[in-house]
């Protein structure tokens, strides 16, 4: 079960990439990030720990990194599956597009992990908007 946003930009690969590869670029657009750190360079395979506003503190997993394409992490959650949040930057047509996924992974999907899922999604298109602003400025 995902949700995506996708969205146009008037931007390089490269002027987006830094704010997913620098983790001092991530509190412009992930609003109620308190704290985040990577434990090395961002690369598959390395492993950080983040914490929200209101939330515990969440260890991750870098399981997708390629420069200036595509930036997605990991987060299991007890007795909830894992989530998994893609953040890619694509050109189609000419044209350069921020796309974000979220993804919720686990064996049995119920009714209840629509709703779970909606809400952990629900500042994403802002998130994207956020990181458009800044790279177009």
């Amino acid at each position: 079960m995902e949700f995506t946003f996708k969205t146009e930009v008037n931007a390089t690969k490269e002027k987006i990439w830094p704010y997913y590869s620098d983790p001092t670029r991530r509190y412009v657009w992930e609003l109620d990030l308190e704290n985040l750190i990577f434990n090395g360079e961002a690369k598959t395979g390395t492993t950080g720990i983040m914490k929200l506003k209101d939330m515990p503190e969440m260890q991750f997993e870098m399981i997708k990194v390629v420069d200036f394409e595509s930036y997605w992490d990991k987060t299991d959650i007890p007795g909830m599956g894992s989530l998994l949040f893609g953040h890619d930057i694509i050109e189609e047509d000419g044209k350069t597009f921020i796309v974000h996924t979220v993804k919720l992974q686990k064996e049995i999907e119920e009714d209840k992990d629509l709703e779970f899922l909606r809400g952990v999604f629900a500042d994403v298109p802002d998130a994207v908007m956020k990181i458009k602003d800044e790279v177009q400025k």
